[in-house]
């Protein structure tokens, strides 16, 4: 099993791709998962704090991936996905000192790599999550 943070950089910077999206790629790939292009172009909207900059789209992207890596149909792991996307989010918010786009923004991006710190940070965060709740 890859990590995370082992796509990341390709997906988000080479890739051009935005940051929610990239996230949930990222966590998928890791895993071994492909879905259709479609599920990864609709994570688009999530980008920026859904284009208001308020909760931050990575941490949006990676949520999304713990459903999808964790959540069986049933409802044990359905209650382990929630466990599980209320941690990261703990971890996001602790690593940065807050979930806000703009917050986040403010400190982490540059016109070079955009917010790929941040969301390389976040990316280890996931990898984390996902290794604790895995089955």
């Amino acid at each position: 099993m890859g990590q995370v943070s082992d796509t990341i950089r390709q997906i988000y910077l080479t890739e051009e791709t935005n940051c929610a999206e990239a996230l949930f790629r990222a966590a998928l790939a890791s895993r071994g998962k492909e879905l259709p292009q479609e599920c990864y172009r609709m994570m688009s909207g999530y980008s920026g704090g859904v284009s208001s900059e308020k909760l931050c789209g990575a941490i949006l992207g990676g949520v999304a991936a713990v459903s999808a890596l964790i959540n069986q149909g049933d409802e044990e792991s359905f209650e382990a996905s929630k466990e599980a996307s209320a941690e990261f989010l703990a971890a996001c918010e602790e690593a940065f000192g807050t979930s806000c786009c703009h917050e986040i923004k403010e400190v982490w991006r540059n016109e070079e790599e955009r917010c790929f710190g941040a969301v390389e940070k976040m990316a280890g965060h996931l990898e984390a999550v996902l290794r604790k709740y895995e089955r």
